[in-house]
């Protein structure tokens, strides 16, 4: 790929938000199934991040996920959707905790379960824009890796992603690729990522 060809796609990508939120407006739930699909890491590492369950933070997600739903036509920027959903996030985390005070329901986790989570947020506010920062990031390299070739997706998800380490010989037969190829597939795959990244990180 060359410089142009990537310079391109990382402004059709930088437009794909606002096409997304068009579709949706327009009644596609396969566009909705697509933002959904392309934010849902996002969404999901904030809470996990600041130590709520599994199960709380899939709690967190459907309420972000509903929250979006209802405030999407209000949305003024919409390729700047990922900077909403953290914030949005971020508050949900905060309700979550002043919900489970109001309610008083028995613990279901330990005691220091709850007191975790209020100090990782307090704790967390005075650096709000780095954390912030941080979460952009993060999105940005996810779609990146979204517009490389399904091969490429596949590797770097298995190097990178995978809650397991896996060897070059996991990864080899996964793929079905000669473990030889891994290392120098590895090294293109992660060129053309550079070059997508390039003036976005």
């Amino acid at each position: 790929m060359d410089r142009s060809e990537s310079d391109s796609r990382v402004e059709s990508s930088r437009d794909d938000d606002r096409a997304l939120v068009q579709a949706c407006l327009s009644g596609d739930s396969d566009a909705w199934e697509a933002l959904i699909l392309r934010y849902q890491r996002l969404i999901y590492s904030i809470p996990i991040r600041l130590s709520f369950s599994p199960i709380d933070a899939a709690d967190i997600f459907q309420a972000v996920c509903l929250k979006l739903y209802e405030k999407l036509y209000t949305l003024r920027k919409h390729e700047k959707i990922s900077s909403w959903l953290i914030t949005t996030t971020t508050r949900e985390c905060w309700r979550a905790v002043e919900q489970r005070k109001r309610e008083s329901q028995p613990a279901i986790y330990d005691d220091d379960y709850e007191r975790d989570i209020v100090n990782r947020l307090t704790a967390e506010e005075p650096i709000a824009e780095q954390l912030h920062a941080d979460f952009e990031r993060q999105q940005t390299v996810r779609d990146a890796i979204a517009q490389l070739s399904q091969r490429c997706r596949a590797l770097i998800t298995l190097l990178f992603y995978s809650k397991e380490e896996k060897s070059y010989s996991q990864i080899a037969q996964q793929m079905n690729l000669p473990v030889n190829s891994i290392g120098p597939t590895r090294a293109r795959c992660l060129q053309k990522l550079k070059r997508l990244l390039e003036g976005k990180l």
